[in-house]
């Protein structure tokens, strides 16, 4: 009788603790990706390089077919600054080197820097306006004062670094992909 109570005592007190272990408690919900970009990109950001966003070449006169990579940096790469000073008298790239990008909370941003470079190149849409993610959180769109849609595909995001496509209009080139690399 003594055994039987103990097995008792035994099999009530695993059956409560099973019962105890199964209730789940309200989890906090996470955020979903959309929102979790969205707070990643709100913040000040430094620009850290503009890249080329394809493999190219050019043909210089008197030299040939210039090869040039993706990733090549726009501000920094020895190749492409001479080929713009050579094409255009200087890199107009490099005047963007220390824009700083402000994407606030109440869906306005704020670019403090050079934004409309010589000859109409635009890196990015005006110097202020408003923003959004747009198709799936995919796309950083801008809208300027007059409320023009610049979209800028994230090519990869964290909270500390920000990757966008952008497509800027060279002179004689057309639309080139880039890539413009900012830094919190």
């Amino acid at each position: 009788m003594k055994k039987n109570l103990k097995l008792y005592s035994l099999l009530l007190f695993l059956g409560s603790l099973f019962f105890m272990v199964s209730c789940s408690k309200e989890e906090a919900s996470k955020p979903d990706l959309a929102t979790a970009k969205k707070e990643w990109v709100t913040g000040n950001w430094n620009q850290k390089d503009i890249q080329l966003g394809v493999s190219t070449s050019v043909n210089v006169p008197g030299v040939g077919k210039v090869p040039l990579k993706e990733g090549m940096s726009m501000l920094d790469d020895p190749t492409i600054n001479m080929l713009l000073v050579g094409l255009a008298g200087a890199n107009p790239f490099a005047f963007t080197r220390n824009n700083k990008y402000n994407f606030n909370e109440d869906g306005s941003y704020k670019v403090d820097g050079v934004v409309d470079l010589t000859n109409g190149i635009l890196v990015l849409a005006a110097g202020s306006g408003r923003w959004d993610t747009e198709v799936y959180s995919s796309v950083l769109a801008l809208f300027d004062q007059q409320n023009k849609r610049d979209p800028h595909w994230i090519n990869s995001i964290t909270a500390t670094r920000l990757n966008l496509a952008i497509s800027v209009k060279l002179p004689g080139l057309g639309d080139v992909p880039m890539k413009l690399i900012l830094e919190k």
